[in-house]
Formats: structure tokens, sequence, C-alpha cells
């Protein structure tokens, strides 16, 4: 008879609130594996750990092969052959035990750093964290006889006499006999998850939780059942399958002369399967199940097994890893980061991202997939972030995090809305400032209003919110002149073709004549203006002594009697009017003397 084991990927489950590993390692073909994951089949995956890591074998013991060694403890995977037994311990080493007929119990010296172990027929195959594979025991048939450049393998199989290597990128490599097909992979067989290896047979899970199988069909074992899906672990027997349903429910397919795959009827919670000439469950409660063959006692399970976190099945014998299981009741523990971070009065004017920093100190530890890495926030206002993380004990944190944000400027209303403001007068604005973000005004002010020298200004006025947000407005305006004390006064009567002298002071806030050093610099430039009707503008010149302006102009001789004739006055800053006032002449009518009659004869 030949026999195999298979490497897959464990199963977590969480038991009365203890982490354990739902992980099987397979003789004569038994599978076992996750969907989800490529760990070893008959391995304690991270985040659950036995402590005592001891194992526990029934069944044949001809060859020594339930004889466990005395000592041997800290294993965190099994796998079990036709007549022997291997065990992976957590320093990386491997002890094997049993059949030594053809050194398939011969650990090959300096092996170190595994992580997967597999037994077969009567040869044995260890996968290193390099991912590379080593062999020893029976090659006949070239079962290990490793290919060369053979790498980046993830799970290994054995077989009867035949060995699988799944690699990261989900393809399957295989070697040894191939008398009824079973090494030739199909082709195009790709997305594969897990792998099993039964006598003359073998097994590919894919992502998608469906299977595929090749090899001898001669009972049945490789006529996988119609509509298998939502499977995540499969093993591989002698002339047996079993696969492993997402709900903890089992099927299987092949030879039955044993009642190998009679599932027992109400069979659940099952996080873990493997086969021999048998079949065993190992269900969430860490307690274990067998049907079958059990001429040599193999599915007699132990009275008071408990506490197992892994199972492996030989061709007519069982074993388990049973450890005082980690307890994990303490849901992790988060930290959160912000970015950006809030200023000095707790707001932000940006979304901002909360990334959470999971921890879990009692040791079943993070699920990356089942953990928030961040949470961002949406809109304005204030905010409670939140997040959430399950370790792979089944305990769930949760957290939180407060926000301010205020991504909305000021709105600024300036008392002041522009036009004229006089010359030397005192003009305070006020910014009046509102916030409609929600974190309120934190300063606002208006640059100080010059009304120092006239002309056109600009007010700046700025006002910044508690989150950081800031609004600018300008307001124009022109500091002005007034025109007083304004000779000749409106319709005076004057005669066509005379000269009249406009005189005018120019004032500022009171009417208080602007200072003579301004007069003296609007004379000089011309900047102050009279102009009749019709006419060229003539400046203005200013009397110091009399802290006035005069213009003289001409009135024409062609005006009509009575016509109102207007006379502007106008100051310059640039091109912008500073000043301005009117008055006006009347036209005076022509009186001519007449002479008595009588004095025309003198």
């Amino acid at each position: 008879m030949r026999s195999s084991s298979e490497v897959g990927a464990p199963a977590l489950v969480r038991l009365r609130g203890v982490a354990v590993a739902a992980v099987v390692g397979v003789v004569f073909a038994m599978t076992a594996a996750s969907a989800a994951s490529a760990a070893p089949v008959g391995t304690i995956p991270p985040g659950a750990s036995a402590t005592s890591g001891t194992v526990v074998a029934w069944g044949d013991n001809a060859f020594g092969q339930t004889a466990v060694p005395a000592g041997l403890a800290d294993v965190v995977a099994i796998a079990a052959g036709r007549f022997h037994s291997l065990a992976l311990r957590s320093d990386g080493t491997v002890t094997a035990w049993g059949n030594n007929s053809v050194g398939q119990t011969v650990v090959p010296a300096g092996l170190a750093d595994v992580v997967a172990i597999a037994a077969g027929g009567y040869h044995s195959l260890a996968l290193r964290s390099d991912g590379t594979v080593t062999a020893w025991g029976y090659d006949i048939w070239g079962q290990t006889a490793v290919p060369a450049g053979l790498a980046d393998v993830v799970a290994i199989a054995a077989g009867g006499d035949h060995s699988l290597a799944l690699h990261s990128d989900g393809t399957v490599t295989a070697w040894g006999d191939n008398s009824v097909g079973q090494t030739v992979v199909p082709a195009g067989l790709a997305d594969v998850v897990a792998i099993a290896a039964g006598l003359d047979h073998s097994l590919a899970l894919h992502s998608d939780g469906t299977v595929t199988a090749w090899g001898s069909n001669g009972s049945g074992q490789t006529a996988v059942p119609a509509g298998l899906a939502d499977v995540v672990a499969i093993a591989a027997s002698y002339l047996h399958s079993l696969a492993l349903h997402s709900d903890g429910t089992v099927t299987a397919w092949g030879s039955n002369v044993s009642g190998q795959t009679a599932v027992p009827a109400g069979l659940a919670d099952v996080v873990a399967i493997a086969a021999g000439d048998h079949s065993l469950a190992l269900h969430s409660d860490g307690t274990v199940t067998a049907w079958g063959s059990n001429f040599f006692g193999q599915s007699a399970v132990p009275a008071g097994l408990a506490n197992v976190v892994a199972i492996t099945a030989g061709y007519v014998l069982s074993m388990a890893i049973v450890g005082v299981a980690s307890v994990d009741e303490v849901a992790p523990v988060p930290s959160a980061a912000q970015a950006p971070a809030a200023n000095a009065a707790g707001w932000n004017n940006t979304d901002v991202t909360v990334s959470w920093n999971w921890s879990d100190g009692d040791g079943s530890g993070i699920d990356p997939a089942a953990c928030q890495a961040t949470t961002t926030s949406v809109g304005e206002g204030a905010q409670i972030l939140s997040g959430s993380c399950t370790d792979r004990a089944g305990n769930t944190g949760t957290a939180t995090h407060p926000v301010k944000i205020d991504k909305t400027a000021p709105t600024l209303r300036p008392t002041l809305k522009g036009g004229l403001i006089w010359y030397g007068s005192k003009v305070t604005v006020k910014a009046n400032a509102t916030d409609r973000g929600g974190s309120g005004i934190a300063s606002s002010s208006c640059q100080p209003v010059n009304t120092s020298t006239p002309g056109p200004r600009t007010l700046t006025c700025t006002a910044t919110d508690r989150a950081g947000n800031t609004t600018t407005v300008t307001v124009d305006y022109v500091v002005g002149l007034t025109v007083t004390k304004l000779s000749p006064p409106a319709k005076t009567k004057t005669k066509a073709g005379s000269a009249v002298p406009v005189t005018f002071t120019l004032s500022g806030s009171g009417g208080k004549p602007i200072p003579a050093t301004l007069a003296q610099q609007l004379s000089t430039t011309c900047a102050v203006k009279v102009t009749l009707r019709g006419n060229t503008a003539t400046c203005a010149t200013y009397n110091p002594t009399k802290r006035t302006f005069t213009a003289t102009v001409k009135i024409p001789k062609n005006l009509t009697p009575r016509s109102v004739i207007p006379i502007s006055i106008t100051a310059i800053a640039g091109t912008t009017t500073i000043a301005s006032a009117t008055t006006s002449v009347t036209i005076a009518r022509e009186t001519h003397r007449t002479e008595h009659p009588e004095q025309s004869h003198r």
C-alpha cells in the first residue's frame, strides 16, 4: 500500500474565546486548506498557538509510527505516511519516527528553516522559508527528485509515489510516479490555493471555492461531485477524497468500502479534515470525529481528547497536535494618527484622514483583511471618525476619533462701502466678519483709513477663522476736498467781454483750509482748474497769504443778455477728481445813455 500527506492552508477558528488553528496534515493524500491562505496544512497559523505543542497518535504501531518520541514538544505541524510520521517544531526543525526501510525517517543533516512538511507512502518532503523543497526516502519513481530550479513554493503535498508543489502564482508542479496520470497537471490550471495528493490521484482547490482532480479514478476518487462549491479545504487519501465547505460541513466521494465516505449525519462546525483509509474532522471546539476503517483503531478517537489544534491521517493511523490553546478574549486596541494634524485651536480646513494602528496583546494576532486601515472625513463640522478591527480569535475592537472640519472661508462686509472721504477726517472701519463653516472668527481687521493725502486709495480688510481659512477684501475710496468761499456767487451779473476773477478756498474736513504746502503743490502742477463753459480751462494759482485760489476767466463778447454761463472748478489727483464745484455769471443787458433833445441845441 502507498500513502500520502499534504500541506495546505489552515483555517483559524474561535474556540470558546480561544484562538486555534484549523490545520490538517494528511497521509494517503489528506489536505485541508483555506481558500484565503497558502499556509501549510498541519501548521498552527500565526496568531494561534498551542503552548505545549504535544502530539497524540493512535492506530497501527507496527513500525512505531504512533510511538511519539518522548519529550517531543513545541510542535506546529504534523504529517503521516504509510508507516512513518513527521513533526515540525517551532524552531523550524523536523523530527521523524516509524518505518525507515528506505530512509524516509532519516532527516537530512542540517535541515532547518522548515515551514511545512508532507509524508508520502515511503518518502518525505520539507518546504523551507525560502520557497525551496527538500525530499528524502524512497525514490524509485523519482518522487524525491525535486525538479531543478523549483522555487517560490508555498505549499507541498506527498502522494503514494508522487509529489506536488504549489507556487505563489497559483500554479502547480508535479513529479514522481505518473502511471495513471497523477503528475499530469491539467493544462491551464491556475488560481490554486491548496493541493492534496492521494495514493494515485491529485486535487487542487481554486480561489473561487471549486475543486479540480486528476489521476486514478478507479473508485471515483477524482469524480468531483457536480456543483461542489464554497470549498475551503481539501483532503485526498488512498481511494477517496474530502472537501470542507465554508459552512463547516463536509462532502466525501470515492471508495466507501470501509465507510470512509459515509459522512456522519449532523457533522458540523468542522474546521479541518484529514483522510487515510478513514476520515477525520476537527471541530471548532477542539474535538475530533472519525469514521471509516477502524481495523487498527485508527478511527477510535482517544477518550477525552480535547484542545486539538491540528490533525493528520496516515494510511492506518491518526495524529493530533494538542495544546493549551492561548486564550484571546481581548479586542484589538487602536492608536490613531491624524493627517493633517489639527491646528492649535483643534480645527482643520481640509478633509482629514485617520490611520488606525491596531495591536493585539492577547496573542491571536491582527487579521489585516478584517481591520480598517483608514477613515476619511466627509463634509464640515464636528465629526466622529470610527474604525474597527477583528483579531484572529474573533474579538472585534472599535475606535473613534473626533475631528472638526471648517473648509469655508469667512465672509467680510466692511462698514466702508467706498466713495468720497473728506481730507483730514477720522474714519474707523469695521470688518464685519462672519464665519459660516462653524469654527468661528479668530481675527479680523481693516487697515487704517489714510486721509492725509487727497486722491484715490484702497482699503484692505482681512479675516481668519479658527480653522485657518482666510478671506481678504478691498474697498476703493477717494480722499477729497471741498470748495469753499467761492466767488463770484452764482448768477452774478457781468458784462459780455469782461474778465471775471474766480476766487475760492480748498478745504478738508470741517471746512478747514488745506495746508499751504499741499495747496502750493496743487497750484504748481495745475491740478486745480477753472473752466468757463465752452472755453479752455484756466489753471488756478494759490495765494498763500489769503489761502485762496484764483483764476480769471474771459467772458465772450457775443453772449446774449440774461444768458447764464456756468463756471466749473475742479481739482484732480492723477486722473481722479478730488474736488468740484460750480458757479455762474449772468450776462447783463447793455445800457446806453440818452440825451435830452434840448441839450442837443446848446
